[in-house]
């Protein structure tokens, strides 16, 4: 190989790979502030999400000032008014005010309103790496 084609192959992969960003970083489940703020947010959510009472996996996606920004994997807890059922969304938590994505058309609108814009983007284009 020649050097002039090594030099210019190391040049497109560092282009491409600066094009391409980092991914959003979910921060760490293992520190205790976070595990904290899971724990008051899956105690918070069921009341908040559900039609009745049920338990919430949360993951803390982040925060900034006073809001929180998680993931929720609610279930219901089948009763004889309530069948079972569950939800699985973005939330964002402003001390006990729970704010939840619009359904349908106006979703993508709503998450690039309800969350910071590196949050939105990966909400929108990798959910399946937020989710609990």
């Amino acid at each position: 190989m020649s050097r002039r084609y090594v030099v210019g192959l190391a040049a497109v992969v560092g282009l491409i790979s600066g094009c391409s960003g980092s991914p959003y970083r979910i921060p760490d489940r293992h520190t205790a502030g976070v595990q904290a703020e899971e724990t008051r947010l899956a105690a918070l959510l069921p009341d908040r999400l559900l039609w009745g009472p049920g338990t919430c996996e949360v993951r803390l996606l982040g925060r900034e000032d006073s809001s929180s920004f998680a993931w929720a994997a609610c279930e219901i807890t089948p009763t004889a008014e309530h069948p079972s059922g569950g939800i699985s969304m973005p939330v964002r938590v402003d001390g006990d005010r729970v704010r939840k994505p619009a359904d349908g058309e106006g979703y993508a609108e709503s998450i690039e309103r309800l969350f910071p814009r590196d949050l939105a983007d990966a909400v929108l284009h990798e959910p399946e790496r937020l989710r609990p």
